[in-house]
């Protein structure tokens, strides 16, 4: 048992439509065969078991951490690992209900757990780019507004029902409020400035924002040092809505209405309090957010 690889599985058992528990003996089997000592420590918020302190009491314990839920579950995870300055190696495998970062890192191809299991035996180390807001973190999206909000004001039951469709019936039942939504905001970007009304905003590390792919969305690399923004602004005409939507489908890449910007850094400053999502996750009300990239940060394993 001396020469195994110590791997710590922390699974979230209620991040959206949950593997069967014989996948994850499948798993657990798998990686024992090929070398590894295997713990399993569940994710129970409500007994203060949560992925930061999960990884801030077992620091210094295991080889590499193998993360099993959503992007929730992943963004908790890798709020940990930043949180003690730690460098290890990690497994994602998605079982939530939208998994938009896993597309990035995979594909669109779903991939069991035993899959996830062989990247680590016969795959590679792939180290990705993250966010730091302010004094959090997040791996593919940081949002303010009325569309991003809708990631943690769905119900969970919905979301496991309906997967990412669940987004898009909510968002539209948002839209007679959300047109007059308007949050005035100066950006400062890598030495330019915009200032402006916006409907909501996306500062994103990933081809697909809650099962969409907008234009310039789509030129997101994983690890390229930038991260992609994009912005709506206030009070659109139906023309520019109509615009809106195709480049959320994927259509376009600019439109009319539609602010869109690569950067390595922002500074987003508002006239008051503004709510944000971290990875679908409540990132908290603020009127001033500091938004940098760390290059590679993450290292996580994928196919070959």
């Amino acid at each position: 048992m001396e020469n195994r690889k110590r791997i710590l599985m922390i699974y979230n058992q209620k991040a959206g439509i949950s593997g069967s528990m014989n996948d994850l003996f499948k798993c657990i089997e798998y990686l024992s065969v090929h070398g590894y000592q295997v713990t399993i420590f569940p994710v129970v918020p409500k007994k203060h078991l949560t992925c930061e302190s999960i990884i801030a009491e077992t620091k210094g314990a295991y080889d590499q951490y193998f993360i099993c839920g959503g992007d929730g579950t992943l963004n908790h995870a890798v709020t940990g690992i930043m949180e003690n300055d730690m460098h290890l190696p990690m497994s994602y495998a998605p079982v939530g209900s939208t998994n938009d970062f896993s597309k990035s890192l995979y594909g669109n191809h779903s991939h069991s757990f035993v899959d996830i299991c062989r990247f680590i035996t016969h795959g590679k180390l792939f180290s990705y780019d993250i966010g730091q807001f302010n004094n959090s973190y997040f791996n593919y999206v940081a949002g303010f507004g009325v569309f991003p909000s809708v990631s943690y004001t769905t119900p969970q039951d919905v979301k496991n029902r309906l997967g990412y469709v669940a987004y898009i019936l909510n968002f539209l039942t948002t839209i007679p409020g959300g047109l007059s939504y308007c949050k005035h905001c100066k950006i400062t970007h890598d030495g330019v400035v915009d200032e402006g009304d916006f409907m909501f905003g996306l500062i994103t590390n990933s081809i697909s924002v809650a099962g969409t792919q907008p234009g310039v969305i789509k030129k997101s690399s994983l690890n390229d040092g930038v991260f992609e923004a994009l912005l709506i602004k206030a009070n659109p005409s139906p023309i520019d809505v109509a615009d809106m939507i195709s480049a959320f489908n994927g259509g376009k890449e600019h439109c009319k209405g539609v602010l869109t910007f690569q950067m390595k850094e922002a500074t987003f400053e508002f006239d008051g309090e503004v709510p944000w999502t971290l990875d679908g996750e409540d990132g908290g009300n603020v009127q001033k957010a500091n938004i940098s990239v760390i290059p590679e940060r993450i290292a996580v394993y994928v196919p070959e």
